[in-house]
């Protein structure tokens, strides 16, 4: 039970650390909306899912991306941490980011479809 408790602590402060670091550098920038400079995230959005940015709101958008990524950096490191070995741990990192990010970005982009319906 104590190390449930500690995995999960440990996944709270590591989600926490991400957060902020996202929101002091990332969203403290955030003006206005340019097409020029959209982050990866928003791109990958509009490209792949078809997703309106303006309609929607951009600062919206940007900060469940935050909270979705920091969620993922934070699942990450937890599964990985399951791992001794450096080496296998990278691999591991490696192989299960993409998925993963793949995944969480499909269920916002359908999240946000149903919003544009509405």
């Amino acid at each position: 039970m104590v190390e449930v408790a500690k995995t999960v602590l440990e996944f709270i402060f590591v989600f926490l650390i991400v957060y902020l670091c996202y929101y002091i550098f990332s969203y403290k920038k955030i003006k206005k909306f340019n097409r020029k400079k959209m982050p990866l995230g928003v791109k990958y959005l509009v490209y792949r899912y078809n997703i309106d940015v303006v309609r929607l709101g951009y600062k919206n958008i940007m900060k469940r991306l935050m909270l979705c990524d920091s969620f993922i950096v934070a699942l990450v490191f937890i599964v990985t941490g399951l791992v001794d070995n450096i080496y296998i741990r990278l691999l591991v990192a490696f192989i299960l980011i993409f998925p993963v990010f793949a995944g969480v970005y499909h269920l916002i982009a359908y999240y946000y479809k149903k919003e544009e319906m509405k």
